[in-house]
């Protein structure tokens, strides 16, 4: 007696092309949406330090309230250590009299100004952004200017020279 034999290869195909066409629907459709950039209006308000001159963030731009310093446009970014303000020029601070002063420098020499918090005497960056209160800025001699948020009276009619 003869069996009659069964060719499974067309449906098979037909399985492995859904199951395909299924995996690469769950990858595109399903997966997390990415962070939205954070929205600078979050970080607007006056910034001080005892080193060097305050900066004021409004939405015109950036301002350090140092004598003849131009307002420069700014924006945040996300990154592995957490969210940083990001100049649109490239700035420095030098160490001039115990004091820094900022500079506009060649441009590729700008750093970022990355927001952090202190936990247990560590710095971390930060991811939220309710925890935008305060930022460092690398000065060039390797120096770390912390600058906390102040109340806008603070930056009103200040000049640092």
């Amino acid at each position: 007696m003869a069996y009659k034999s069964v060719d499974y290869e067309p449906t098979l195909r037909w399985l492995y092309i859904a199951g395909v066409v299924a995996m690469v629907g769950a990858f595109l459709f399903l997966r997390p949406k990415p962070t939205p950039p954070p929205t600078k209006a979050k970080v607007f308000g006056c910034y001080t330090t005892p080193l060097g001159p305050p900066i004021m963030l409004t939405a015109d731009g950036m301002k350090i309230l140092q004598s003849g310093f131009p307002r420069i446009g700014f924006h945040l970014e996300r990154h592995k250590q957490g969210i940083a303000l990001t100049a649109e020029a490239p700035i420095a601070a030098k160490p001039v009299g115990g004091r820094y002063l900022y500079s506009i420098v060649q441009p590729g020499e700008g750093l970022f100004l990355n927001f952090f918090k202190i936990i247990d005497g560590r710095r971390y960056g930060v991811f939220e952004e309710r925890e935008l209160t305060q930022f460092a800025m690398l000065s060039a001699d390797g120096i770390y200017l912390p600058y906390r948020r102040a109340s806008d009276a603070s930056c009103l009619n200040v000049r640092f020279r």
